[in-house]
């Protein structure tokens, strides 16, 4: 025969050790921030096709990415992502139109500007941009 009490005191136990060593939620204001923390603003260059534009974007102090993008062609779009605190980033241009994955390395040069490349992928997970980014801390 089954015995459920042995499963409720180990389910008790859980439930209260967890409320003493915490459960590592987000915290609004982490210990070590982003190195990479700030709003920047700046210029993208696709190699690829030749498209140029501005992106603005915010980063949060654990890495999470807000802002927009605008390429030559004025259509803008929304970004979303995060970078890590080794400068690997990860986010979605979302366009009215269509969206795009990006992904590649950023770093902060001597000068302080937030630069480097990404790779944008379609939905197909074809690459079909490469972007040099360089944005200035606002």
């Amino acid at each position: 025969m089954f015995r459920t009490r042995p499963l409720s005191a180990l389910f008790i136990f859980l439930l209260v050790a967890g409320v003493f060593v915490g459960c590592g939620g987000d915290s609004s204001s982490p210990s070590t921030p982003s190195p990479f923390a700030g709003h920047w603003k700046g210029t993208w260059v696709d190699s690829i096709w030749g498209q140029t534009g501005t992106l603005d974007i915010t980063v949060a102090g654990r890495g999470n990415v807000t802002g927009s993008v605008v390429n030559n062609d004025n259509d803008s779009g929304a970004v979303s992502g995060r970078i890590g605190d080794n400068g690997g980033i990860a986010c979605y241009y979302y366009y009215r139109w269509d969206s795009f994955r990006a992904i590649g390395a950023l770093s902060i040069n001597a000068s302080g500007h937030l630069v480097g490349n990404v790779t944008e992928y379609d939905i197909y997970h074809i690459a079909v941009r490469q972007d040099s980014v360089d944005l200035i801390k606002q």
